[in-house]
């Protein structure tokens, strides 16, 4: 009788653990949106900066590019034409960081004296002021479909 009860018990428990390491929610696997960068990147200091290469020299073509592309995807709070800067307001994204959402901003600095764009990016939990310590470079991110736009419209110069 008491090795069939210990069976019983043991069967138990076999059930209960196969179903809870079955069902345990598995961190979501991430793709980079930016090949040459991680799909996710530890942040020691906000803005988190990355060049944007871009071939052309023409500053009205570049500024009303960068003008056209960030303003489809963000509202600008600040611009500098003369200055080739602008920062965008914080803007939600479907980017979650542990259980959070997050929501992130641009700063774009045009620097086409030296064939580059040079793009700040800066996330923190929804809501709050709290930066996260990571920035996530997927698709869900809006910060890296601006880049890819912005890289692709000012690849070639004029």
């Amino acid at each position: 009788m008491r090795i069939k009860q210990f069976s019983v018990r043991w069967l138990a428990l076999s059930i209960t653990l196969a179903a809870t390491v079955g069902c345990a929610a598995k961190a979501p696997v991430r793709v980079a949106a930016i090949a040459s960068l991680p799909a996710e990147i530890t942040v020691r200091e906000w803005p988190y900066w990355v060049d944007i290469p871009i071939q052309s020299t023409n500053v009205d073509r570049v500024w009303r590019t960068v003008i056209d592309v960030v303003g489809e995807k963000a509202a600008i709070r600040i611009m500098d034409r003369e200055g080739g800067y602008l920062q965008t307001e914080w803007r939600s994204s479907d980017v979650r960081i542990g259980q959070y959402l997050t929501e992130e901003r641009m700063t774009i600095r045009i620097k086409t004296s030296e064939g580059r764009i040079r793009m700040g990016i800066e996330s923190r939990y929804r809501g709050t002021t709290n930066l996260t310590s990571a920035l996530v470079n997927t698709a869900e991110a809006g910060w890296t479909s601006v880049y890819r736009e912005l890289q692709q419209r000012l690849e070639s110069g004029s």
